[in-house]
């Protein structure tokens, strides 16, 4: 990874969180001269100095392993052992064993590598379409069922654009861009930053593809680390409410 672009990633950052230089490094404990050095492109920070910039900047953990990664070369091998490619038999077979929505995601690129049978049902089209940004943007059937399309998709379009040119290749990049590009509020989401909470939030709607009844869900993200993996297991949990009597129920 070339340093430059992690100087990007963390001036856009902090210029997004409304922080100076200064701030940055009295929240590291880190010294400005070094934050200076990190903006600059001059200095690749330690491990640890990473991780006090993940904290300061508000990095998801979904993030910090592609940045390692892509900073440290092989680091993580040697910590957590052989990274798997992509899920085997039995991966998948974990995978359905949620009752619920659930897909191996792999992020920032999007690609879905596993799927379970309940998220088929909640979203059939991504079957034939197993990138999530070329489901958000390609599928009109999308903005239906994800009745909180707008942020959720705009959160998902940051990552790409900050973590993007740190750990994808530009013709990995430029392939998404292409075909997200059809649709209209595309290069709006790309170019501009999300609502800091709004991007943060767990709850999602969605609707049932055939029947259009609305269920809450709330994301809940899982990293598995034996064997270490580059995907995340992504998980739409019903959200149980009360009834008139006080019984617990979906919905």
């Amino acid at each position: 990874m070339a340093k430059g672009q992690l100087a990007v990633f963390v001036r856009a950052r902090r210029d997004a969180l409304g922080m100076t230089q200064a701030q940055l490094a009295g929240t590291t404990g880190w010294s400005k001269s070094a934050i200076e050095k990190v903006e600059a492109g001059t200095l690749v920070p330690s491990l640890e100095f990473a991780g006090a910039l993940f904290d300061a900047l508000w990095i998801p953990y979904l993030f910090r392993e592609r940045i390692i990664a892509s900073l440290y070369p092989g680091t993580l091998d040697r910590i957590l052992g052989r990274t798997v490619a992509k899920p085997d038999a039995e991966d998948l077979d974990d995978l359905e064993q949620f009752p619920y929505p659930a897909a191996y995601l792999m992020l920032p690129e999007g690609d879905m590598v596993g799927l379970n049978a309940a998220w088929r049902a909640a979203f059939p089209e991504t079957a034939a379409k197993p990138n999530l940004f070329t489901y958000l943007y390609t599928e009109p059937a999308a903005a239906r069922v994800l009745l909180d399309w707008e942020s959720l998709t705009h959160g998902f379009t940051y990552g790409l654009r900050m973590m993007g040119p740190i750990v994808l290749s530009e013709d990995t990049i430029a392939d998404i861009i292409d075909r997200c590009r059809v649709h209209p509020d595309f290069d709006r989401m790309y170019a501009t930053d999300p609502d800091v909470h709004t991007a943060l939030r767990t709850e999602l709607r969605i609707a049932d593809p055939d029947t259009g009844v609305i269920r809450r869900v709330r994301l809940r993200i899982d990293k598995p680390h034996l064997p270490h993996s580059p995907w995340l297991t992504y998980r739409l949990v019903p959200i149980e409410e009360s009834g008139p009597d006080g019984a617990g129920m979906a919905r």
